[in-house]
């Protein structure tokens, strides 16, 4: 596993994500993100849920609009998503985490964080997993369950899928990224990105 790649030293991964920013091209990169590039101030704008960031060109900070300074964490993912895009088309076909790039290698993490606390905080409410993820942005599909895409960053859009339970069945959830993710973000970044929207769609939810 790379240090890019990797979240055990998060200063590292971070260092390493603006030392890429920093050979990008800024406004190539922000039309293959999908995100704003303001040659005045230098800096990038782009959504992330229902929060606007900047991100500062070619150091790397990352701000609320507010002016608060993100997370290390939210930074290297926002980071990440910047260099990583390439523009590719999203699909609207879906699949599980263990078919992205070497999922199989994250898939317990991606559980324990991601399907886990889903299935955990909602499955016994899907109607507040519905309210909270429409106060996201969320959108009903076409699959089976309660099926919600939740546009996490402006080409990473995230399905939840909830099946409730009954006096049979216990709840059961999955959670499927467009065919094109690995266009826009690492699979590491996948396997902790759903807990931030989990968070968001608690918040709504209390």
């Amino acid at each position: 596993m790379s240090q890019k790649r990797s979240y055990f030293n998060l200063d590292v991964t971070f260092t390493e994500a603006v030392k890429q920013l920093e050979t990008c091209d800024p406004e190539a990169t922000a039309a293959r993100a999908a995100a704003e590039f303001d040659s005045g101030e230098s800096r990038f704008r782009l959504s992330f849920i229902n929060s606007n960031y900047l991100v500062e060109y070619p150091s790397g900070r990352v701000t609320m609009e507010t002016g608060e300074d993100a997370s290390t964490y939210m930074a290297i993912i926002l980071l990440h998503y910047l260099v990583t895009a390439d523009g590719t088309p999203l699909t609207g076909q879906w699949i599980a985490f263990r078919h992205l790039p070497g999922g199989h290698i994250y898939i317990d993490p991606f559980n324990r964080r991601a399907v886990n606390p889903f299935l955990k905080t909602f499955g016994e409410q899907p109607e507040d997993f519905q309210q909270a993820a429409s106060a996201l942005g969320g959108y009903q599909l076409a699959l089976s369950g309660i099926s919600i895409a939740i546009p996490v960053l402006p080409r990473v859009p995230i399905c939840f899928i909830l099946w409730p339970g009954d006096e049979e069945m216990p709840a059961s959830a999955n959670i499927l990224f467009d065919e094109a993710a690995s266009s826009y973000l690492p699979t590491e970044d996948y396997a902790h990105l759903p807990a931030l929207v989990i968070a968001a769609m608690k918040e709504q939810a209390s």
